[in-house]
């Protein structure tokens, strides 16, 4: 999630540090510290330092590793593809050591904040255990009772995609803090999940960060975007903005990887947000206009699992508001509609463009600023439930987006 305030925050305090007349010994760390006149002064380290050196606690400042894959053209998502030709390479660090069976009970997270809806469903007087959880997504995409797709993941097979909290904290757990971990993290994540090598496509955006997106086909060429950025401020793991959404996304399209849609449905995630949603900006000019004309919708994931789910009302087309409040309502999910000030996120990329788009985020306006670009943003503000949330939520608007007609350009407008 892009920070306006604190950009904007920076930029005053590096106008001060021009200006002699505005306090600049006061204000300027550069001057403070003895730094020549007309150095560069590193106050706020923007998303295209991700590329370069990042200080880990205790650590001794080191060049990032440069990502070893491919550079392509700008890809076109319905359009063939060349094979993107991945190296084995290593695995990002700790790459998922011990994913493991398949099925592992869903445990409660007693230290979580818990409240209505499916979560009430999932920790409360109903039965636990991976059934419940298992039945209720199965319910969504099988309301005949035709057999859930079953899809391969290490260690074993998981029903409808459906992860372990093992799983789900592994992958949020990663959260690597250099961009090329990042970006190997993200691509070894859309292989396990199922994805063969070359339907990941890579597209370069600039700086060297890279969108990565898989194209799942449908019966038409009408097409839903599932989006989340893997880029991250220069402080913080970026565990919560946006490592949470990226990860969802992968856990989505496990989940309907095998199962047979209407729509085409594209899974990205996307690089150079924090820089100024570059990644999907680069993602949607390198369509040509009948392609962009096929995108129906963006449901667009930012910055989640923390205290609540929350749809984001001024960033977000009232069509798609709509949807999902009713989706909520009839699967009794946790949602909450709520007006942020102060940043952005992809979904306006799309909005700009006449193409109706939803950004759904989770943390409250009032703590939000508090966690993202700060130290805070890391796993112990985490919540397993309210992600588990997040994602039957988002599951069940795309299968009713699925089913219903196109919405249509008008549908963008706030």
């Amino acid at each position: 999630m892009v920070d306006w305030r604190r950009a904007l925050t920076s930029l005053l305090l590096l106008l001060s540090c021009a200006a002699p007349g505005l306090g600049a010994r006061t204000f300027c760390p550069s001057r403070a510290a003895g730094v020549r006149p007309g150095a560069s002064v590193p106050v706020w380290r923007g998303p295209a330092a991700l590329a370069g050196p990042v200080m880990r606690p205790g650590a001794e400042i080191a060049p990032a590793p440069r990502s070893e894959l491919p550079v392509l053209p700008a890809a076109l998502p319905l359009a063939a593809q060349p094979p993107v030709a991945l190296p084995a390479g290593p695995a990002a660090p700790a790459a998922l050591p011990g994913l493991a069976e398949a099925g592992a009970a869903l445990a409660s997270d007693g230290g979580a904040e818990r409240s209505g809806g499916i979560l009430d469903a999932l920790y409360g007087e109903a039965p636990r255990g991976v059934e419940a959880f298992v039945d209720h997504a199965r319910s969504l995409f099988f309301p005949d009772g035709r057999p859930a797709a079953v899809v391969a993941r290490r260690g074993g097979v998981r029903p409808l995609g459906v992860p372990s909290d093992e799983e789900l904290r592994e992958e949020m757990a990663l959260s690597p803090l250099t961009y090329p971990e990042r970006l190997r993290a993200v691509v070894e994540l859309f292989r396990s999940a199922g994805a063969a090598p070359e339907a990941i496509v890579v597209q370069d955006v600039g700086r060297e960060q890279k969108n990565v997106y898989v194209v799942k086909p449908g019966r038409t060429d009408r097409v839903i975007v599932v989006s989340a950025h893997h880029d991250k401020a220069s402080v913080g793991a970026g565990t919560i903005d946006n490592w949470s959404g990226t990860t969802m996304v992968i856990n989505l399209y496990q989940a309907l990887r095998d199962v047979a849609t209407e729509a085409t449905i594209v899974f990205a995630s996307f690089a150079r947000e924090e820089d100024g949603l570059v990644g999907s900006g680069r993602y949607l000019k390198a369509l040509t206009p009948e392609q962009r004309g096929k995108i129906d919708a963006d449901v667009n994931l930012d910055t989640l699992a923390v205290d609540g789910t929350f749809s984001w009302t001024n960033n977000s087309s009232r069509a798609l508001l709509e949807l999902v409040k009713q989706t909520a309502a009839e699967g009794k999910f946790d949602l909450k509609e709520a007006r942020l000030w102060g940043g952005d996120s992809d979904s306006s990329s799309f909005r700009r463009l006449g193409i109706a788009a939803m950004t759904l985020f989770g943390v409250s306006p009032g703590r939000i600023f508090d966690i993202v670009h700060s130290k805070k943003d890391t796993m112990a503000v985490f919540s397993l439930p309210h992600y588990k949330n997040a994602y039957l939520l988002t599951l069940a608007l795309l299968r009713r987006l699925d089913l219903l007609p196109p919405i249509g350009p008008e549908a963008a407008a706030i």
